[in-house]
Order: structure tokens, then C-alpha cells, then sequence
């Protein structure tokens, strides 16, 4: 997707144009303006922008700007901030997300066309449109919450780890201690009977793949070292179990050693 001057369009833009199309104002006694969406950098800048006349010059273009600012020098300034709110709403951009418009505008430029496919692909009638459209009643940071739950090996989650910008920052990020290493177990979510059944399985083949070569004259026994179980997932119950047994084996090496041992669990219950 490009814009006029064949440079890549921000989705962030063209999905605010689809959805609900330019704003129309009618100056009393004035000129009709209509006012398009406004470009995604200037949505970002609304981080930071308090002003209400400076709001407008970043919602209009500078022409149109300057017509309602004269329009409404002489009236109460609360009522051309309830134009730049009206402008706002119809564009769904009045109430900001908690990570702010720059993260959402981000998000959605990089990544909106595999979150609007992933949805369109499930079940029920949600469209990315709905942000923009019920923008009061379906909040952006509605949206922001369901993306860690779209489908797994779907568009959004491939496009996530496609982006090699994106991964080369976490990884700084993990160099540095901001972010812990990512977990070697699979999560939870999506971990079914079956799923559990299928690692199984994929674990025995492993077992007698190893067996098979292990006894093969050729190898004469030196096969290597038995392949070792597929991570899953860690439950509740296993960080229990684990304490416990980290527990009792403080208990019965402190009464062995006395103060030659020290401690894995500390008395009051911490690591």
C-alpha cells in the first residue's frame, strides 16, 4: 500500500479513511471544510500536545486551520474545544490509549493488516473498523489487551516475528536486564489433552529414533546421550511441588551440616 508520492501509506491513516471518511464543518455564515484524517504522526503528537489551537493545527491542514481559528477568535474557547473533541471523535481519537498514540499508531502501522485479517478470520463479527467507528464504546485499549490472545500461527503473531527491528530491540533489551531471557517452556494457553498427548508421542519417536541408531553397528554403541524430554508448560502446582522439595531439602541439610549450609529458601518464604 503507497500514497501519492509512492512511498508507503501509514495504515494507521488509510484505516481511520475507510472506516468513517472525512469530518465536515459548517461555519455559520462561513464556508463548508472538509477535513480528512489526519496523518499518523500528527495522532502521535497528541502524547504531548495540551493546547486546544494547537490540537487543531495538527487535526486540519494549515489553510483550514486558520479559517476556524479566526471563526472562533471572538467566541468562548470552550467551544472550539468542543470542535477539536468533535473532530476527534469522529476520527476515533479522542480518549488515548494507556501506552499513548504513539505506541498504537505504531502498532497498528507495523502489524494492522495481520490484526485485521486474524479477526476477520474469527469467530463473531469484531472488525478493526469498530475501534474507529464506536471509538467511545469499544476503546483502543480493548484492543491493545485482546492482541496477546489472537491466534497462534496467525497473521498478526508471524508478522510480530518477521519484524527484525522489533527483535533487535528486545534483544538489546535482554542484554541490558530490562527484559528477562523469553521462557523455553511452551505457555498454558492453548495447552489441550491432545496437544500434551502429541508431545508424547513426539518424545518416544525421539527415544527410539536414539535406540535404533544407538544399536546400529556402525555406531558400535556410542549413539550419544538419550534426547531429552520436550519442555511444557509450568503450572502452579509445579512451582509448589518444586518449593516444597526445595524446602525439605534445606530442612534435612541444615539438621546434617548445621551452619556449614546455607540456606536455598530463606525462613520467611523467599528465594
Amino acid at each position: 500500500m503507497t500514497d501519492a508520492n509512492g512511498s508507503a501509506a501509514s495504515y494507521f491513516r488509510v484505516l481511520l479513511e475507510e472506516a468513517v471518511g472525512p469530518f465536515v464543518v459548517q461555519l455559520d455564515d462561513g464556508p463548508e471544510l472538509v477535513i480528512e484524517a489526519p496523518e499518523s504522526d500528527d495522532v502521535a503528537d497528541l502524547d504531548t500536545t495540551v493546547s486546544v489551537h494547537d490540537q487543531l493545527d495538527l487535526l486540519v491542514d494549515e489553510d483550514q486551520a486558520d479559517i476556524i481559528a479566526e471563526h472562533y477568535a471572538r467566541r468562548p474557547i470552550s467551544e472550539l474545544a468542543d470542535l477539536v473533541d468533535d473532530i476527534r471523535q469522529h476520527f476515533g481519537i479522542l480518549v488515548p490509549p494507556d501506552a499513548g498514540w504513539a505506541y498504537l499508531v505504531d502498532e497498528i502501522d507495523r502489524y494492522g493488516t495481520g490484526i485485521e485479517k486474524d479477526l476477520f478470520a474469527m469467530p463473531g463479527d469484531e472488525r478493526l473498523y469498530d475501534w474507529v467507528r464506536d471509538h467511545l464504546n469499544n476503546p483502543w485499549n480493548r484492543l491493545l489487551r485482546l492482541l496477546p490472545s489472537l491466534p497462534e500461527g496467525g497473521w498478526y503473531f508471524a508478522a510480530l516475528g518477521n519484524d527484525d527491528e522489533r527483535a533487535e530491540k528486545i534483544l538489546e533489551m535482554e542484554q541490558r536486564g530490562e527484559l528477562p531471557p523469553p521462557s523455553k517452556r511452551p505457555s498454558l494457553v492453548g495447552w489441550t489433552y491432545d496437544r500434551a498427548q502429541l508431545t508424547t508421542m513426539a518424545d518416544s519417536l525421539r527415544r527410539i529414533e536414539h535406540a535404533v541408531w544407538g544399536a546400529s553397528p556402525k555406531f558400535k554403541g556410542k549413539g550419544g546421550k538419550p534426547p531429552k524430554p520436550s519442555a511444557r508448560p509450568q503450572t502452579a502446582r509445579d512451582r509448589v511441588e518444586e518449593y516444597q522439595a526445595l524446602v525439605e531439602h534445606d530442612d534435612i541439610s541444615a539438621q546434617l551440616l548445621g551452619s556449614r549450609y546455607t540456606r536455598r529458601i530463606s525462613p520467611s518464604g523467599g528465594s
